[in-house]
């Protein structure tokens, strides 16, 4: 009889996680975790190979990224441009949320 595991993330919470803690969690190898890292996807709060930690706001990344992965079946270099361009474009909604804000007085 086989048990399935389900994790919950509390993205509020500011916890950090090493390698293996991230890989557990995610369910990938410490290879794949290190192309994202290459690729710009994740980046580790200590950059040193063998102590690299992440927190919250890269547990959520890597899930985003896995995703895009998996549902696009995207390439790790179109990942990267993906989570690109959606980060510029929450950058602008906010910019303009801003503009609207002060505009519209």
């Amino acid at each position: 009889m086989t048990k399935n595991i389900i994790i919950i993330a509390d993205y509020t919470e500011q916890s950090i996680f090493s390698v293996d803690e991230l890989c557990e969690i995610c369910g990938i190898k410490t290879s794949l975790l290190e192309e994202l890292i290459e690729y710009e996807i994740l980046v580790p709060i200590e950059n040193q190979p063998g102590e690299w930690v992440f927190d919250m706001q890269q547990l959520k990344r890597l899930r985003a990224a896995l995703r895009l992965q998996r549902d696009l079946e995207l390439n790790l270099a179109g990942v990267a441009l993906v989570m690109h361009l959606l980060e510029e474009m929450e950058e602008l909604r906010a910019r303009s949320e801003l503009i609207d804000r002060h505009l519209l007085k």
